[in-house]
């Protein structure tokens, strides 16, 4: 108040309130990681755009022919897309009996940040399908890569749910 002005009532909480910066803090965290998942599953869903594109760039015997992979890659994306939307949030609410410290939520952050590189690979390997439309190339193998990126993104993703679900099993943190 040295400034002529008041507190507004954050600031008087976070000077007053013991504890309340962290628990600020958490709740941003909390925030961050709804955002962090929502952009990614977005990210994901747009990779249905250029599939369709894809498809809709075929024409006659080739189009019946990859028609089945296109189906299942389009199906495993929306699996995909959900798993990242639904996950296990990094967090514990505040007043919840097992927690999630601090050092494990970074690691949390750490594994999602390899995530946004699994989607980065992800979004070549469906331009690689597309490219491979347009240029009338191996229309199926560009697929096929597609597929197994997908399935090793949905891997890393149970993976994820497992850390989640060993974090849940700490002891109460006082």
């Amino acid at each position: 108040m040295s400034e002529g002005r008041q507190l507004s009532f954050l600031e008087k909480a976070v000077r007053l309130i013991p504890g309340y910066k962290g628990y600020k803090n958490k709740e941003e965290r909390r925030d961050n990681d709804a955002l962090f998942r929502s952009m990614l599953a977005s990210r994901i869903e747009k990779l249905n755009d250029v599939a369709n594109g894809a498809l809709a760039g075929l024409k006659g015997p080739a189009a019946l022919k990859t028609a089945g992979g296109f189906d299942r890659l389009t199906k495993k994306l929306e699996k995909a897309a959900d798993m990242v939307r639904f996950a296990a949030r990094g967090y514990r609410g505040w007043f919840d009996m097992h927690k999630v410290r601090e050092e494990e939520l970074d690691s949390l952050y750490q594994f999602d940040v390899a995530l946004v590189e699994d989607v980065e690979r992800l979004e070549e390997d469906f331009g690689a399908v597309a490219d491979a439309v347009s240029a009338g190339g191996d229309v199926q193998a560009a697929l096929d890569n597609a597929i197994a990126s997908l399935d090793a993104f949905s891997a890393r993703m149970d993976s994820r749910s497992q850390l989640m679900v060993d974090l849940e099993k700490n002891t109460p943190v006082n």
